[in-house]
C-alpha cells in the first residue's frame, strides 16, 4: 500500500471510528466532574462552566515536545492573541520514559513548567495522557523498549503492558493532577487513550479500559475525563444540528483537523475552508473545538514517524517558526466572536425556526441559537458564488443588504443584554468581538464598503451620544448607528446611558486582523494598528509594548490603545534599517569517518551481543542508525545471497569495503564473496517508526528496524520472488470459508491487483488465488511471506487449510516443506474477511525458496551514528573526495545580528542522502523532508552571536558541497515597540 493510500485509509478509518461504536451511535459523553472540582469546572448538556461562568472552549492543539522550552511562552502567547483560551497537549510516553525506568521531566521535557506557563497566560489545558497517542510520532509514542518484553500486547488487558503503563502513570499523572484547575492549575479535562478501536467517550468495553479508569481515579483525577477523543474529523460539525438531548455534556471536538501533516505553509483556499467549518460548529450548537494542529512545530532528534521528517508544520495557523498564516486570522475571527457571546452559545437551544423568514433568498440558509441573554442568527451562503441577501428583521428597522462571500457564514446578534441599561437589539453586521472594560462595553465590528455596520439598541434611560454624535439616531428613547469605515485605525462611535457606555470600533477585515485584545494592570485593553502584539506593560501611566509585522510587508501605520474611558495614539519606534544578506557563509568543511565500525580490526567487544541480530533499539539506543557485525567462513568463491528480515536501509561491508546497498524489507541481497574468513559489517538506518494507528496486540514484530531474526547465506540466488496473476471471487458470508473453494474459471474469478479494494469500503468476504510455479534448484522448502492482509486471512495450499491470521498491517508466513508438493505448481488460496473500509491483499506476497542456507550467528550490534563531539578524527574535506559509508561533516557560520529583525534561518541539505543535522549540539531532526525542499528550521533560541557550529551526519557519505543556510523571508519578522502615555 503506498503512502498516499495509507493516509487516505487512515482518515477513512478515523471517520468510521468517530461515527460508530459497536454498531451504535458514537459515544461522545464525558465523565462527570468530582464534587470538589465542580465550582471550578463543570458542564451540562448545553455548555461548559469554568469558575461558575459559561465558557466557550476555543482550544489550540500544540505539543510542548515539538517546541523548545525557550519558545513555549512565545508560541502560547501567539495562540492566546488569536482568541484561544485553551491548549490541548499529548504527554508522549517515549518523550518522558525513553529508557525503561528512567524518567525525564526536566528541561524541554518539564511538563509541570509547561502547564505553569499555560496558567501564567490565563489559559486552560486539556491533557491527553495516553498511553497511546498516534500524533505522527515515532512508534505512536510507545517507548521502544516495549517491543522487547516477551508476551506484551498493547492497548488490551495485558498484565505486562498494564504494569508498564501503571509505572509511567505513577510518574506522569501526579504532575497533571496537581495542575488541575481546582488546585490552582490550568487543567480542565483529561483524555485517556487515543483513537482506540473500541472505547470512545464514556464507553468501557473491557478490563483494559476499567484499569485505566481505576488508575486515574486512584491517583486523584477530579476534572472531567473521557476515552479516545470526541468527534475527530476535518469537518467535525458536518451539516446538521449538534444538539442531542441524550448527551449530558456539550458537543466538543478534540481533533478538528485543520489542514494536514503533509503540508508546509498555507494554500490560498485554507482560510476560507476552515473558517466555514469552524463557523458551522458555532452556528449549529457546539460547545467548543480543538484544532489539531494550531501549531505543529518540529520533530527534533529521532522523534518523527515514517511519514514525516523534521517538519511538523501541518500547514497550521501558527507556522513551524511562529509565523502567522492567513488561517490564523480566520481562527481569531471565529474564536473572539464565540468567546464574546459565550453566555449565549454555552446555554442555548436551537431557534432556527423563529428566524427562517428574515431573508428571502432561498440560497441563504438560516440557523439560530437562543438563550435568556440573547439570540445569535447565522446567515449561511453554501454556494460558490457571492450572494447579496436582503435582511428584514423588524417593521421599525429598515431592511439591510448584506453581501456574503462564497461559503461564508455571517453572524447577526439580536436582543443581547449588554448591561442593565442597554440591550443590543440588532447588529446587522459581523461583530468581531465583545470586550468588557469596567462600565464600558466595546463592540468590535468588521465592516466593508458593501456591508456597513448597522446597530440598533434598546435602552433603559436617556441615551447620550459621546463620540461622533452625528452618526447616531435617537428615536423613541432608543439609539442606532450606521457606522462607516476610515482609512487607518477603526472608526470610533460611543454613547452612554446612566453611566453605562457602549463603544463601537468599526474596521475592515485587515483592520480587525490588526486589532488585539489583551490585559494591562488587571483590566482589558484593546490595541489596534499592528500586525502582531506581543508583550505589553504599563508602569506609571506609561505603556510599552513589543509589536511586529512580516519582514516582507510594509511598516504598520498608526496604532491606538483603547482603555475604558479613552483612547491614546501610540508612538511606533522602529530600529534603523540595516542591510543584511539572506544567505550565510559556511566555513570550510571538515569530515570525520563514521564508517570506522566496518573495519576488520575495529574493537567491538563492548557491543550488544546476540545469536541472531536483534532489531534496532534492543540495546536501548534511540537513534535511527545501527551497525551489525559478525564473521563468515566462505567455502568457495562465487555469488552469494544473504537473507534477513528487518528494515529500512542497509549497506554491507566485507572486510571494510562496501559491497552492496539495499532495502532490508526486500528480504535479501546478493554480492560476491571470495573463499575464506571475512568480517561482515552492516550499517542500517530508518526514517522513523510506524505510528501504529488502530493497532492492538503484540508490537514485537511490527515495523522492524535494522536486522532481525535468523540470517541465512547461500551461494547463488536471488531466492525471493513476488507472486503474480492473482484472481478474486466474492463470498457471501464468513462461514463460506468452511465450504469447498469455488472451482476456478475466468468467467467467475476476476483478475486482482495487489493493493486494490474489492469490497468497496464495506464489510465483505472473498477468495483470492494464484499459482506458484515450481522453483528452480529443487528447494527443500518454500516460505510464503505475507506482509499485510486486510483484515483476517485463512490460507490454503492446494485446497487444504494450513494457516489462519487475524489483523491488518501485521506480517505472517506460511511454510511448505512437503517434497511432493514442491515438485508441482502450487495453488495458493486466501480467504479474507474484511471488517470495514478497504480490504484485500494490501502488500505484495513473496515466495522464498532459499531452503537451508548457512546460518550466520554470533552477532554484535552498536546502535548510534557515532561520536562527533570529540576533537579527534576530524580532517579538512579535500576536493573531489568520495566516501563509501556514513560521514560526519562540520562547519561554522555566523548569522547576522540585525536590531529589530527576527530572522528565521533554515539548513538546506541539498546534495545529501539521508541523515541528521545538529546546530550548536541541538538535533534539528531528520532529512530529507517529505513535504518539499523547505529546509530544516533552526529555532532562534538555539542560535548565538558569533560562531555557530553545524554538524551533519550523512548516511551515504554524500558530500556537503551544496548545503546552504538560507533566510526564510516569508516567516521572518520585523520587531518594533509601541509607546504611549496616559
Amino acid at each position: 500500500m503506498n503512502r498516499r493510500i495509507y493516509i487516505v485509509l487512515w482518515v477513512l478509518w478515523l471517520l468510521v471510528c468517530a461515527n460508530k461504536s459497536y454498531g451504535q451511535a458514537v459515544n461522545d459523553h464525558i465523565f462527570p466532574v468530582s464534587d470538589s472540582a465542580k465550582p471550578f469546572i463543570d458542564f451540562d448538556r448545553k455548555g461548559f462552566l469554568i469558575n461558575g461562568k459559561r465558557t466557550f472552549l476555543a482550544s489550540a492543539g500544540l505539543e510542548y515536545a515539538r517546541v523548545p522550552r525557550q519558545l513555549w511562552y512565545d508560541r502560547l502567547l501567539r495562540l492566546k492573541r488569536a482568541g484561544f483560551n485553551c491548549v490541548e497537549v499529548y504527554t508522549l510516553w517515549n518523550f518522558h520514559e525513553p529508557i525503561e525506568g528512567k524518567f525525564n521531566f526536566s528541561g524541554d521535557h518539564d511538563l509541570n513548567a509547561f502547564l505553569a506557563t499555560v496558567k501564567s497566560l490565563g489559559m486552560y489545558a486539556i491533557v491527553r495522557v495516553g498511553p497511546y497517542y498516534c500524533a505522527e510520532w515515532d512508534l505512536g509514542g510507545y517507548p521502544i523498549w516495549l517491543k522487547f518484553k516477551p508476551g506484551l500486547r498493547v492497548r488490551e488487558d495485558n498484565e505486562e503492558f498494564e504494569k508498564c503503563v501503571d509505572r509511567f502513570f505513577d510518574k506522569l499523572l501526579p504532575i497533571v493532577f496537581n495542575q488541575q484547575i481546582n488546585k490552582g492549575g490550568p487543567v480542565i479535562m483529561v483524555q485517556l487513550e487515543n483513537e482506540h478501536n473500541n472505547g470512545w467517550g464514556t464507553v468501557i468495553p473491557d478490563n483494559y479500559f476499567k484499569r485505566l479508569q481505576s488508575k486515574v481515579l486512584s491517583l486523584g483525577i477530579q476534572v472531567p475525563y473521557f476515552f479516545s477523543g470526541l468527534h475527530h474529523a476535518s469537518d467535525p460539525a458536518g451539516d446538521g444540528t449538534l444538539d442531542d438531548a441524550k448527551r449530558p455534556n456539550p458537543w466538543f471536538s478534540t481533533e478538528f483537523w485543520s489542514v494536514w501533516y503533509s503540508q508546509y505553509g498555507a494554500k490560498p483556499t485554507d482560510s476560507a475552508v476552515y473558517a466555514r467549518r469552524t463557523w458551522k460548529i458555532i452556528a449549529h450548537g457546539g460547545g467548543g473545538y480543538n484544532y489539531y494542529m494550531a501549531h505543529g512545530g518540529s520533530n527534533f532528534g529521532y522523534t518523527n514517524n515514517d511519514e514525516d521528517a523534521a517538519s511538523y508544520d501541518y500547514g497550521s495557523a501558527l507556522g513551524q517558526s511562529g509565523d502567522l498564516r492567513p488561517i490564523y486570522y480566520g481562527f481569531k475571527r471565529a474564536a473572539l466572536f464565540a468567546r464574546g457571546f459565550q453566555d449565549i452559545l454555552e446555554n442555548c437551544t436551537d431557534a432556527t425556526g423563529a428566524y427562517q423568514d428574515i431573508v428571502t433568498d432561498s440560497t441563504i440558509k438560516v440557523t439560530a441559537r437562543s438563550a435568556d441573554i440573547g439570540d445569535l442568527i447565522f446567515l449561511d451562503n453554501p454556494s460558490k458564488k457571492q450572494v447579496k441577501a436582503k435582511v428584514k428583521v423588524d417593521k421599525d428597522i429598515p431592511a439591510a443588504s448584506i453581501t456574503l462571500a462564497p461559503d461564508e457564514i455571517y453572524p447577526l446578534v439580536h436582543n443581547y443584554t449588554l448591561n442593565s441599561n442597554i440591550t443590543l437589539n440588532w447588529a446587522l453586521t459581523r461583530v468581531y468581538g465583545l470586550v468588557k472594560q469596567g462600565n464600558t462595553t466595546t463592540i468590535l465590528a468588521e465592516a466593508s464598503g458593501e456591508n456597513p455596520a448597522l446597530f440598533y439598541f434598546k435602552v433603559n434611560g436617556k441615551p447620550v451620544a459621546t463620540q461622533d454624535a452625528k452618526a447616531f439616531k435617537i428615536k423613541d428613547g432608543n439609539i442606532s448607528v450606521a457606522a462607516t469605515l476610515q482609512a487607518d485605525n477603526p472608526a470610533e462611535y460611543s454613547f452612554e446611558v446612566s453611566g453605562q457606555r457602549v463603544r463601537i470600533l468599526v474596521g475592515d477585515a485587515r483592520g480587525m486582523d490588526k486589532t488585539w485584545i489583551t490585559e494591562a494592570s488587571g483590566s482589558s485593553v484593546i490595541v489596534t494598528g499592528t500586525s502582531y502584539l506581543a508583550g505589553l506593560s504599563v508602569q506609571n501611566k506609561q505603556l510599552l509594548s513589543k509589536a511586529e509585522y512580516p519582514l516582507l510587508a510594509k511598516k504598520n501605520g498608526a496604532a491606538r490603545l483603547y482603555l475604558e474611558n479613552k483612547s491614546i495614539l501610540l508612538n511606533a519606534v522602529y530600529q534603523q534599517n540595516k542591510q543584511f544578506s539572506s544567505t550565510v557563509t559556511l566555513s570550510s568543511w571538515q569530515n570525520k569517518n563514521a564508517a570506522v565500525y566496518a573495519a576488520p580490526a575495529y574493537n567491538d567487544t563492548s557491543w550488544f551481543k546476540s545469536t541472531d541480530p536483534q532489531q534496532m533499539g534492543a540495546d536501548n539506543n534511540l537513534t535511527a542508525d545501527a551497525w551489525y557485525r559478525t564473521t563468515v567462513d566462505i567455502p568457495s568463491t562465487g555469488k552469494y545471497t544473504m537473507q534477513v528480515d528487518g528494515g529500512d536501509r542497509a549497506t554491507a561491508f566485507i572486510d571494510g569495503k562496501k559491497v552492496s546497498q539495499w532495502k532490508v524489507r526486500d528480504g535479501e541481497v546478493t554480492f560476491n564473496l571470495e573463499k575464506g574468513k571475512h568480517t561482515l559489517a552492516i550499517f542500517t538506518a530508518h526514517d522513523g517508526r510506524d505510528k501504529l494507528a488502530a493497532y492492538i496486540g503484540s508490537i514485537t514484530d511490527v515495523d522492524k528496524k535494522g536486522l532481525s531474526g535468523q540470517v541465512q547465506l547461500k551461494q547463488g540466488g536471488p531466492f525471493i520472488s513476488t507472486t503474480n496473476n492473482w484472481y478474486f471471487i466474492k463470498a457471501e458470508k464468513a462461514d463460506d470459508v468452511k465450504n469447498a473453494i469455488p472451482a476456478f474459471d475466468t468467467t467467475s474469478w476476476k483478475k486482482y491487483k495487489i493493493g486494490d479494494d474489492v469490497f468497496n469500503k464495506q464489510q465483505g468476504f472473498g477468495w483470492f488465488q494464484t499459482i506458484i510455479p515450481v522453483q528452480a534448484g529443487n528447494p527443500s522448502k518454500l516460505t510464503i511471506n505475507f506482509r499485510s492482509v486486510d483484515e483476517d486471512a485463512t490460507v490454503f495450499i492446494n485446497g487444504k487449510q494450513v494457516s489462519q491470521h487475524k489483523g491488518w498491517n501485521s506480517p505472517f508466513a506460511v511454510e511448505v516443506n512437503d517434497a511432493a508438493i514442491l515438485q508441482q505448481p502450487i495453488t495458493l488460496t486466501v480467504f479474507i474477511e474484511n471488517n470495514s473500509n478497504e480490504g484485500g491483499i494490501d502488500q505484495p506476497v513473496k515466495i522464498n525458496s532459499i531452503g537451508d542456507g548457512m546460518v550466520l550467528t554470533r552477532w554484535k550490534m552498536f546502535g548510534n551514528p557515532g561520536d562527533f563531539a570529540t576533537a579527534d578524527g576530524w580532517n579538512k574535506l579535500t576536493a573531489k573526495t568520495r566516501f563509501e559509508g556514513p560521514q560526519f561533516y562540520r562547519s561554522q557560520f555566523t548569522v547576522p545580528q540585525v536590531p529589530g529583525k527576527q530572522l528565521i534561518w533554515r539548513v538546506h541539505a541539498d546534495g545529501l542522502s539521508y541523515g541528521s543535522v545538529w546546530v550548536n549540539g541541538h538535533n534539528l531532526g531528520r532529512y530529507p523532508e517529505k513535504i518539499g525542499n523547505i529546509g530544516m528550521y533552526i529555532p532562534e533560541c538555539w542560535l548565538k552571536p558569533g560562531a555557530n557550529q553545524l554538524i551533519i551526519y550523512d548516511e551515504n557519505g554524500n558530500r556537503p558541497d551544496k548545503v546552504s543556510m538560507r533566510l526564510e523571508k516569508p516567516a521572518s519578522r520585523a520587531i518594533y515597540t509601541l509607546q504611549g502615555k496616559f
